[in-house]
């Protein structure tokens, strides 16, 4: 009877989850974009509602109305204010701008209402109801329950089978086809936050008279919301419900049953994680959406400026008063977490909203170190720790990605910190754990006693740690960083293995902020985890944030948004405003949507763009990526590039989608030396074949490099045996120059690298191989150019010359001359005769240009419908009856 009674107490709570969830469904569903301020707008309505029927004792149906009408408002006026501005912006550029939102609107909260709980009237009976005489719950978790039921079945038969409905799944399948239709995607959209917010006012109304009102609490109910939502795929209005009752059931009976704090909370977070994690896919599909992050800095190092920089400052240090030294160490330290969310963020790509609570993980396991061995050796040995566990936050990554990354790690944030974060029993309680005072090498740095010497230790490893940040970008593993942050396909294509350099990543970043994190703590004497500030989910949404709108591809940025960070140097700069530490969230805040409207890119990387601008006559060399030095020869030609000869032999293959079977028994042969065309109509099956034979698609039958038969073998497996592809799309790797674009494909998986590249990454160093496919493909005068300030057509021959830079046997080109002229195409035709002849490659070449493959293939082979309709010599092909009927429109080009 226990078990049902907290189960029963667990719909209620789940029904809460439930109405958020249903919002971040809505607004998916209107806009395309994760809501991550529907915790803060539930806050929002909770406010609204105490306004009226709290603080001035009106109607709590006055209050709640009032809530709906200012949530529903207010979730309109962002969409239209601060999204619609930024519709061309990626998509996950759009939900850091929530997380911006968050800021303002908890920071606001705290400025107008304080930090202390309050109590709010409720608005739903809450006697007792006896199911049973000796089962007895609130009337109110019946109410909650039964609304959330209702409004469930009302969203999912409107958005069902009204015309608004279908206009809003139109819109969010294909924004150009419903304008076209006349439906305005801004309208749609702008009714979806409308409702979406006013359903998280709702739930923030029925909640708070439960929990108490406070912010922190009511803003981190978007952790079960977006949990909720992300297992019904944001399209499923009772899947979403289901889960977010499930959510709460489970919770209530850990609640119940477990003794240890904190698991209530965290063990249902840690499921769905697991099964997102069996859900998700090591490589995104075709249709995966890229995303464009902030520019990623060069990384290089000015050692005479930083010299100079790192010796002024120990001296202002040394001098400092005793508050001015506290605050440069609180910048410090913070400082250092930063740039652990510029290696995961910024250079990979990886969104972790849990880099704070890591900082804080790691802060606990040094003060349990440090009664038993020195200082230094503590917190090594801590950090050490901290990356493993920042090792196994990685395992989210490896096989989900994006926005989706973001709730995991947020989730899983959150459970670590209710589980071990704010469980007394390991952290001392309010006590905390009292530390020995530190010392380095018998120099005395007691925070207490020498704030300036521990100020100038927490800036030395700040030194430090910047500077290996900004050697990591410039070296091998950089590149590798940014080629997975650009595009993962193409990067595995290359024989990167995304799974290591994501993991790798998580690591480095969770050593990294162990660092801030008991650098932070250490400044008492005793240790406080529990009640440290900076230890919180909310401290790390924040902190993505301010590093967001200072920069997060560059170490620059990360120091910038350390300045907005509460007790640092802008603090005691402002010590006279006594509110300067609450305002400094919603500057954070503002500044961050800012940003991302008028400058995406970073505080840091703006400025310094338009510096490099006004001094472009002395200092244009600021300007340049310092990455890549080839030397373009004497203009003669170097000796013949030979690779080993293998072939490609495809048996039996085959590729099914569900019940569709999109590549039905296609066997082929490509022999070295040989170009093989592939052709058919739109929609035969060829890209699916490619990428089939290249890994990035599960298939049956057999793919053989020579010998080595390939069928199980991963994409970059294949790619290691000799096999290299180029895309459609091409895939380049934007933030890299075209050196370093080709330089990825040369560079093997050396392992000491990982840890060299922190120290001295060297220079950038091409083969004789990737310097002649260079040659080849007339690029050597853009070797330090990005792609995007390249021609078209030079694009199109960067993706082959990288491709082509490590010499594999076998190249399969996908549409290499689409959106070529005549002119460019004939150019590439005659390099890609040239790699087939003179370098020996096996060639599989998928082209819509018919008489170019009809003039370049030895032997042509036609798809239709997913099988091979024929094979053969281009003559025998061009003539035959069924390839002329395939293709109807074009049969007179075949012919001819």
């Amino acid at each position: 009877m226990e078990f049902l009674r907290y189960a029963l107490l667990g719909i209620g709570t789940g029904a809460v989850y439930a109405l958020l969830a249903q919002g971040v469904v809505l607004v998916y569903r209107g806009s395309g974009l994760l809501n991550f301020a529907q915790g803060a707008m539930a806050m929002v309505g909770a406010y609204a509602y105490y306004e009226i029927a709290g603080k001035h004792g009106g109607s709590p149906y006055l209050g709640l109305v009032v809530a709906l009408v200012v949530c529903a408002a207010l979730g309109a006026a962002i969409h239209l204010v601060v999204l619609r501005p930024m519709r061309r912006s990626s998509s996950l550029s759009r939900v850091i701008a929530t997380l911006g939102i968050v800021s303002v609107l908890q920071s606001s909260a705290f400025l107008v209402f304080g930090h202390d709980p309050l109590q709010v009237p409720n608005l739903l009976p809450s006697r007792p109801v006896h199911i049973t005489d000796s089962l007895v719950i609130g009337e109110n978790y019946i109410w909650i329950f039964a609304i959330g039921a209702v409004l469930t079945a009302l969203m999912w038969s409107v958005y069902r089978h009204t015309a608004f409905g279908r206009a809003t799944t139109a819109v969010a399948e294909n924004e150009i086809s419903a304008a076209a239709l006349g439906h305005s995607p801004d309208v749609i959209a702008s009714v979806n936050w409308a409702v979406g917010s006013a359903l998280a006012g709702l739930a923030g109304v029925l909640i708070a008279p439960i929990i108490f009102l406070e912010p922190t609490s009511l803003v981190l109910l978007v952790i079960p919301a977006m949990t909720a939502a992300l297992v019904g795929q944001f399209s499923s209005f009772p899947v979403t419900f289901g889960v977010a009752l499930l959510l709460g059931i489970a919770s209530s009976e850990i609640q119940r049953y477990v003794s240890q704090p904190g698991w209530a909370n965290a063990a249902p977070f840690i499921v769905v994680v697991l099964l997102l994690a069996a859900r998700g896919s090591s490589l995104p599909l075709r249709s995966f959406v890229l995303d464009r992050l902030p520019a990623a800095g060069s990384g290089r190092v000015r050692p005479v400026p930083l010299l100079v920089g790192v010796v002024a400052v120990m001296w202002l240090l040394a001098i400092s008063s005793p508050d001015w030294a506290v605050a440069a160490t609180t910048t410090a330290a913070v400082a250092i977490i930063a740039l652990s969310i510029v290696v995961i963020t910024g250079y990979t790509g990886q969104l972790s909203l849990a880099q704070s609570i890591i900082a804080g993980v790691a802060a606990l396991v040094a003060a349990k170190f440090a009664p038993h061995m020195p200082f230094l050796l503590a917190l090594l040995l801590a950090a050490l720790v901290t990356g493993a566990i920042g090792a196994a936050f990685s395992l989210s990554a490896l096989r989900v990605r994006g926005t989706t990354l973001a709730i995991a790690t947020l989730g899983l944030g959150g459970a670590v910190s209710s589980v071990l974060l704010l469980n007394p029993s390991y952290t001392g309680g309010i006590a905390g754990i009292t530390v020995p005072v530190p010392s380095l090498f018998g120099w005395d740095i007691d925070p207490l006693a020498h704030g300036n010497r521990y100020a100038m230790v927490t800036f030395g490893a700040l030194v430090l740690l910047a500077t290996a940040t900004a050697n990591l970008r410039r070296g091998v593993t950089g590149r590798r960083l940014l080629a997975v942050r650009s595009n993962e396909r193409a990067a595995a294509a290359l024989g990167v293995s995304n799974g290591y350099v994501k993991m790798y990543a998580f690591t480095v970043g969770a050593v990294i902020a162990a660092v801030g994190g008991i650098l932070i703590a250490f400044q008492q004497s005793s240790v406080e985890v529990s009640q440290t500030p900076t230890f919180t989910v909310f401290s790390g949404i924040f902190l993505v944030s301010v590093v967001v709108a200072g920069g997060v591809g560059s170490v620059g940025g990360a120091l910038i948004g350390a300045l907005l960070v509460s007790g640092g140097l802008v603090s005691q700069l402002l010590n006279g405003w006594s509110s300067v530490n609450d305002y400094l969230p919603l500057i954070g805040g503002v500044t961050l949507v800012l940003v991302l409207i008028f400058g995406p890119d970073g505080l840091f990387e703006t400025n310094r763009r338009l510096l490099v601008a006004a001094l472009s006559g002395v200092t244009a060399r600021f300007a340049r990526s310092g990455a890549a030095r080839v030397a373009p020869g004497d203009g003669g030609r170097s000796a013949p590039v030979r690779v080993t000869p293998l072939g490609l032999q495809v048996e039996d293959m085959s590729v099914s989608f569900g019940g569709v079977q999109a590549v039905r028994g296609v066997s082929l042969t490509v022999r070295p030396g040989e170009i093989h065309g592939l052709i058919g109509p739109n929609g035969a099956g060829k890209t699916t074949l490619v990428d089939a034979i290249t890994g990035f698609v599960r298939a049956s039958g057999s793919c053989r490099v020579g010998d080595r038969e390939l069928s199980r073998a991963s994409a970059r497996r294949r790619a290691q045996a000799g096999m290299a592809r180029s895309f459609q799309s091409l895939e380049l790797f934007s933030d890299l120059t075209v050196a370093e674009n080709v330089a990825v494909a040369t560079e093997g998986s050396q392992w000491w690298r990982w840890l060299t590249d922190l120290v001295w990454p060297g220079r950038l160093r091409l083969t004789p191989v990737a310097t002649e496919a260079l040659r080849q493909f007339n690029l050597l005068g853009h070797v330090d150019a990005k792609p995007g300030s390249i021609s078209f057509g030079q694009r199109k021959t960067v993706a082959i010359a990288r491709s082509v830079a490590a010499a594999p046997s076998v190249l399969l080109l996908d549409e290499p001359a689409a959106g070529l002229d005549d002119r460019e195409a004939d150019e590439l035709a005659e390099l890609i005769r040239h790699l087939a002849k003179n370098w020996g490659i096996a060639i599989l070449l998928i082209e819509h240009k018919i008489d170019m493959i009809m003039s370049l293939s030895d032997r042509v082979t036609v798809l239709d419908r997913g099988a091979v309709l024929t094979s053969g010599a281009p003559d025998e092909v061009r003539t035959h009856p069924e390839v002329l009927d395939a293709y109807l429109g074009v049969a007179h080009d075949l012919a001819h």
